[in-house]
């Protein structure tokens, strides 16, 4: 027998054994998609606070007002240092007059500067910065208030850094619950397979006389995981695509959820793709610790 045979051969025992121990195998394939179903929570709540940290950033901007004695030259100095930053996405000059304006659209703000009885605003730039530049942002700070014309730069640096911290707070806790679910899963899945081991015990010692290499007794097992996990994997995966089709109307009603419906369909099939894969490792991992127990060692 060459070795495509032997391979084949592996392969048709590793699906034969699904058959074999169906009971098992159910089990086993009901635990890796409840595994994933919970996973798949986890990456979606990422996503969700990834979609919206994005969106915010497109909304950041940053705020140069001048000192009341800076003129047209001075703001045309700092336009230009602005305009030849690569972290400034577009930038705009918004005149005292025209910020009055804007304030006197506040009934209350309006009572107070016409009780004031002149314009105490000053000329400003609102500054539109590009989405993978809001985290770098002190140096060009630092350069704008070094002017002599420039009163203060604001730019919600502690409000940002706050959502920043709680988005890597809340991505390391999904993590951490997601990895300790899947350790669960494992260690549930290998104690599983090891019951189908037990009962398969016979086939392995009869191999191992007839001089099959180990990765011939071990093959249709580590299969068989595999086979599992892919099954779980296809079930999550089913249900999503119906929850993306079918529960548009009910992730609306609970705000932010509704992010996902909107994905692009590369997202999605990453998504898929990276929950397959989890499934199949997760077969595959239980197969093998399964397999390195210390009684199935002694059968070789």
């Amino acid at each position: 027998m060459n070795f495509i045979s032997r391979f084949f051969f592996v392969l048709k025992e590793g699906v034969l054994q699904l058959f074999r121990t169906r009971g098992l195998s159910m089990a086993v394939i009901v635990i890796v998609a409840a595994t994933l179903l919970q996973i798949s929570l986890f990456l979606g709540i990422s996503r969700v606070l990834d979609r919206a940290l994005g969106t915010a950033r497109e909304k950041f901007e940053m705020a140069v007002f001048f000192t009341p004695l800076a003129d047209a030259t001075d703001r045309k100095r700092v336009l230009g240092i602005l305009s030849s930053d690569a972290r400034v996405a577009s930038v705009k000059i918004i005149t005292k007059e025209e910020a009055l304006d804007e304030f006197r659209k506040d009934p209350e703000i309006d009572r107070m500067l016409q009780a004031l009885g002149e314009n105490p605003l000053t000329d400003s730039l609102s500054v539109v910065l590009r989405n993978d530049a809001t985290e770098n942002l002190d140096s060009l700070v630092d350069k704008l208030k070094m002017d002599p014309k420039v009163e203060d730069v604001n730019y919600g640096k502690n409000e940002w850094e706050t959502v920043s911290n709680l988005t890597r707070v809340v991505r390391w806790v999904g993590f951490l619950l997601g990895g300790f679910v899947f350790l669960t899963a494992l260690f549930i899945v290998s104690n599983t397979l090891s019951i189908a081991l037990w009962a398969r015990r016979e086939d392995m010692v009869l191999l191992s006389r007839m001089g099959a290499p180990t990765w011939m007794r071990w093959g249709p097992y580590l299969w068989e995981g595999i086979f599992q996990g892919l099954l779980g994997s296809l079930i999550v995966v089913a249900f999503l695509v119906a929850v993306r089709r079918g529960a548009a109307v009910a992730l609306q009603k609970y705000g932010g959820f509704d992010v996902l419906l909107t994905l692009p369909a590369a997202e999605w099939w990453r998504l898929f793709f990276t929950l397959v894969l989890l499934g199949m490792i997760l077969g595959a991992l239980g197969a093998f610790l399964a397999l390195q127990k210390k009684w199935v060692k002694e059968l070789q």
